[in-house]
């Protein structure tokens, strides 16, 4: 890794313009790869695969986009094989990568990294959004930093002529607080709403501020990169996808929806008039009207089967403390109607769920499941007490049009 990092400083002084666009052409360093799952053998070295293709694919199993892209990889690596070799690399635990094999087996290698060798991968090759992808030639050399699905049979076809390729090149912003450089702000900074275009080279996000007690509690409200509807989403309380109906005519086929990154600020003391004010702000600069509407829909009950497993709170009642991801749920004085948002915005169930168990007892709960798994969910709910019944019930839509 040693090596790795003179290399990429070398780089860096040398790159008269993008740091991603010169490592074209450049050779990989010899990445040591410690923990490698699915393979022969339990570590690995770049030179190991001298002589084929390589796809380092960085990736994560909480990212949906990467899922997406895993049999796409899998049929290349299986189309090429002998002539490629795709590594997929990680910053989940080994343990988690395991499960992930064992629910969805697979023909590619798996490497697990973490701490500076992450870091150090992260700023090598440029990159701070997953699904990323490195694609070397048999040389070792750099031939392409882009998205998964622009690697082709095609394209790989002709690296192994030694033809050229001119792929879409990725390059995210490394190393910087993307925010403070869109839209820098202090304790003086007076009640404004800017609107701007995409920043390209970050993921999306959203960033309120209730923990900044002294410049911005309450009253600010942050986006980067998010769609026309995901804001109305927002501005009408946080609403999930499955409870947004978007009647506006289709866009053309193949077209994307326009990002925008937004910045709002209230005045202190009228914290309360922040998503208000989004509304309006909304509904001034877009033709676009939104509306809340009861709507039937087909639903999720959360229901207690087992209230005897239900580990309740303890200690002097507080505020709800939730760690949450996917795959993991860590709440502390939580609700179980908190547990029923959880599972609809983060479990991919694709329906609403509505907590139907009547309880306003606080509970501490914690349960973890494989999303990749069939039926897992249901499982770690059931250790808990808890099921999910499907039914039918009106359900307050936001209606776009």
């Amino acid at each position: 890794m040693k090596k790795l990092l003179i290399f990429l400083l070398g780089l860096l002084l040398s790159a008269p313009a993008s740091y991603a666009q010169a490592l074209l052409g450049q050779p990989a360093p010899n990445i040591h790869f410690s923990t490698v799952l699915n393979g022969p053998q339990p570590s690995l070295t770049l030179t190991q695969l001298r002589g084929k293709m390589v796809l380092l694919e960085f990736w994560g199993t909480f990212c949906g986009p990467c899922l997406t892209a895993m049999p796409h990889l899998q049929e290349l690596q299986r189309q090429f094989a002998g002539r490629l070799q795709v590594v997929a690399i990680s910053a989940d635990s080994p343990a988690r990568l395991t499960r992930y094999l064992q629910a969805r087996p697979s023909n590619l290698l798996f490497a697990a990294v973490s701490g500076a060798t992450q870091d150090s991968l992260q700023r090598f090759f440029s990159y701070q959004i997953i699904p990323h992808s490195v694609l070397l030639d048999a040389t070792g050399r750099i031939v392409a930093s882009t998205s998964p699905e622009n690697i082709t049979a095609q394209v790989l076809e002709q690296v192994v002529k030694g033809q050229k390729i001119n792929l879409p090149l990725k390059q995210d912003v490394v190393g910087q607080n993307p925010i403070a450089a869109y839209f820098p702000a202090t304790a003086a900074t007076p009640p404004r709403f800017l609107m701007q275009p995409a920043l390209k080279g970050v993921s999306s996000m959203t960033r309120t501020y209730p923990q900044d007690s002294s410049a911005f509690h309450n009253r600010r409200l942050t986006a980067l990169n998010i769609t026309l509807a995901e804001l109305y989403r927002i501005a009408y309380g946080g609403l999930p996808y499955d409870r947004t109906l978007d009647l506006r005519p289709a866009a053309p086929a193949g077209t994307k929806s326009p990002l925008y990154c937004l910045d709002i600020i209230v005045p202190k003391g009228q914290e309360a008039s922040l998503l208000p004010t989004l509304r309006q702000e909304l509904a001034v600069r877009f033709d676009l009207r939104a509306t809340l509407e009861p709507r039937a829909k087909p639903v999720y009950l959360l229901r207690v089967a087992d209230a005897r497993k239900l580990p309740p709170a303890t200690g002097s009642a507080k505020s709800p403390i939730v760690g949450a991801s996917e795959g993991t749920y860590q709440g502390d004085n939580v609700r179980l109607a908190d547990v029923a948002q959880y599972l609809e915005n983060f479990c991919d169930l694709k329906l609403p769920v509505l907590d139907a168990t009547a309880s306003s007892a606080r509970y501490n709960l914690q349960f973890e499941y494989q999303p990749e798994k069939p039926g897992d969910l249901l499982r770690a709910l059931a250790d808990l007490g808890l099921t999910l019944e499907k039914a039918e019930r009106p359900v307050e839509m936001l209606v776009l049009r």
